[in-house]
């Protein structure tokens, strides 16, 4: 989920903190520390035996930066264990090679600057890395220098401060307060932290743990909001779905962190299994909601989108446009929005984002899909996929008599996909909802999924108990004061009720 983001830099307080990381032997080791009289400058120091001659950073992000994510690295130098140099040549794209004997036990230096808010990124400083008065967030990818292709059980051990904590999203090491346990490569790049003096809270269900952590007192003191929120989300998800978040063998994960900081353009991000959000503790009642809107949407693509995983980016249109029906009959059901916030979300957010999306009547959902254009085309991936799925689930509640629903459907991919490598495609999909909705919806795919024509979303929920009609380019929503006892009872079903 994306909304319009500026970033102001807030200055770190002069505070100093350390990171140890160890690892089983002939493994990779970091050590960082942040200096309280230079709190944007984080000093790393890896120990490892040289696999290769190739020094490398996460090959993804980054791209709009010269350098990529090597525009933050200075002073890269490299050691044998007598502590003799070894030449080191940056070759670009993040990389360097080492010229030296391979398997050798190497240190490996340099510093990161942590500059990033100097610089705009197309999904939004909080998936990056950010300096705030209370604290130091990073995502693995904006530090971490590698080096070979595996990275197994490495240990973080963090040092703080006095009155520092740190939320992380690796496991827990059992042996010691504030160690972590990095599985492999991709667990620790696809993770993030906070340290600093924020407050922290977990909610756990079904061994499955969500762990927040509230950046600045302003978050601090909405605590209570925020727990009875993330309780009430996560128990109607894994009611919805029938279990807690079961991602596939290799990417198996016990525990999310949630980690929320202050500033005035809400935004969220996920990255791996953890979320990063920014909300304006003193914004206005429309942003209130959309923060809550982006917290529950991010959090259920725990499921659907770690879970229940597609084959492609083809298929975000169900990943994200799905997600945002499930998110905003989850708030409206455990009471976070109003049905009249769920109707504006609907039309005026949704409906206003996908009319006017420069890909509709031109481009189908799922040519709009790549990476490299998803976030051109937000309104037809999350509004337009949003709309197939709330048309598609009133077809199947209308041919079945209320009985079967689009949840009966999200059920069955969580039990034959979950925890498993299964991925499905868009022809799964329409073969699924085609059979519990009794009747072929191979047309209805052909012209608004695969196809570029307009979702006509006003019909839908006009069958279905409300009054919907497009005006001016505008959709206008209401209930149907005539609609018949099935209408109506698919109505309060739509709306989460």
């Amino acid at each position: 989920m994306r909304t319009t983001i500026r970033f102001a830099v807030l200055i770190l307080a002069l505070f100093s903190a350390n990171v140890i990381v160890t690892a089983a032997p002939n493994g990779t080791t970091y050590s960082l520390t942040i200096n309280e009289d230079d709190p944007r400058r984080l000093k790393v120091e890896a120990r490892f035996v040289l696999r290769d001659p190739v020094l490398y950073m996460d090959e993804y992000g980054g791209n709009s930066l010269p350098k990529r994510w090597a525009q933050f690295v200075e002073n890269l130098s490299v050691t044998d264990a007598s502590g003799n140099s070894l030449v080191v040549k940056e070759l670009g794209d993040a990389k360097w090679r080492v010229t030296g004997p391979e398997n050798i036990p190497v240190v490996l230096r340099y510093s990161i600057v942590l500059d990033h808010e100097k610089h705009t990124w197309a999904g939004g400083i909080d998936g990056v890395a950010f300096a705030r008065d209370w604290g130091v967030f990073y995502t693995g990818r904006t530090f971490l220098v590698m080096n070979g292709k595996e990275l197994n059980d490495v240990r973080v051990n963090f040092v703080l401060p006095r009155n520092w904590k740190v939320t992380a999203g690796w496991e827990n090491d059992p042996s010691t307060v504030d160690r972590f346990i990095a599985r492999n490569k991709e667990e620790l790049l696809q993770s993030m932290f906070f340290a600093g003096t924020h407050r922290e809270f977990k909610v756990t269900r079904d061994g499955f743990e969500l762990v927040f952590a509230l950046g600045s007192p302003a978050m601090e003191v909405k605590e209570k909001e925020l727990h009875d929120l993330a309780k009430g989300v996560l128990d109607q998800f894994i009611k919805l779905m029938g279990g807690a978040p079961k991602p596939p063998p290799e990417r198996r994960f016990k525990k999310s962190v949630v980690i929320i900081n202050a500033g005035k353009q809400v935004d969220g991000e996920v990255i791996g299994n953890h979320i990063s959000m920014i909300l304006d503790p003193a914004g206005d009642p429309q942003s209130k909601m959309i923060g809550k809107f982006i917290f529950a949407h991010e959090f259920f693509h725990l499921w659907n989108g770690k879970s229940i995983n597609v084959a492609s980016t083809k298929e975000d249109w169900f990943k994200e446009g799905v997600t945002n029906y499930y998110t905003i009959k989850t708030l409206k059901h455990i009471g976070a929005i109003s049905e009249q916030e769920y109707l504006w979300m609907l039309a005026g957010l949704f409906y206003g984002r996908y009319s006017s999306d420069p890909g509709l009547g031109k481009l189908s959902m799922l040519d709009v899909a790549s990476g490299a254009d998803k976030d051109k085309h937000w309104g037809m991936i999350y509004g337009g996929g949003m709309f197939v799925g709330i048309c598609q689930d009133i077809n199947i509640r209308l041919a079945t008599n209320n009985r079967k629903s689009l949840d009966d459907i999200m059920r069955q991919y969580y039990r034959s996909h979950a925890g498993s490598a299964r991925t499905y495609t868009t022809d799964d999909m329409q073969a699924a909802i085609s059979r519990f909705s009794e009747s072929d919806q191979s047309e209805f795919f052909r012209q608004y999924v695969y196809g570029s024509e307009r979702v006509p979303i006003e019909q839908c929920l006009s069958r279905a108990g409300f009054d919907a009609a497009i005006t001016d380019g505008r959709l206008t929503v209401k209930r149907n004061v005539s609609a018949s006892n099935l209408e109506k009872e698919i109505a309060d079903k739509i709306l989460g009720l």
